[in-house]
């Protein structure tokens, strides 16, 4: 797999969240890099990309929710709802990551650029008017 580069139509129209995508976009390829170089096979390696991806998407989620209650943006649950399969996704990578699992790396990189990119475009987009109209540009 490719490198996710920035690019406008990542762009949610928010600075805040734009600049948060881009970090995670940052992570990301950081773990495509071991992976394409075989430096994935370093346990310590994967496990500290894995983790920083983990507690960024944490405080990432929690920053897009804590702006979805202020503004009492109406599509909160379904968004909510796309964060929670995320999250159970990642438990499953680090479940098997401790059960040495091989191939998770590949694995957890596919499905990663899969929905950060999907969900950047199709979900987040759906809350660029809300913010805008409560001023976070």
């Amino acid at each position: 797999m490719a490198q996710i580069v920035w690019d406008n139509s990542f762009s949610v129209g928010v600075k805040l969240i734009d600049a948060q995508h881009k970090k995670l976009f940052s992570i990301l390829n950081e773990l495509e890099l071991a992976v394409n170089s075989r430096r994935d096979e370093d346990p310590a390696l994967l496990e500290n990309i894995v983790y920083a991806l983990h507690a960024y998407v944490d405080f990432h989620f929690g920053e897009e929710e804590k702006y979805f209650q202020k503004f009492n943006y109406q599509e909160a649950d379904p968004h909510q709802a796309e964060h929670r399969t995320y999250e159970e996704k990642i438990q499953e990578f680090h479940k098997n990551y401790l059960s040495s699992k091989a191939g998770l790396a590949r694995e957890i990189l596919t499905f990663l650029q899969n929905w950060i990119q999907g969900h950047i475009k199709t979900i987040d987009k759906k809350y660029t008017k809300c913010f805008n109209d409560h001023g976070l540009i």
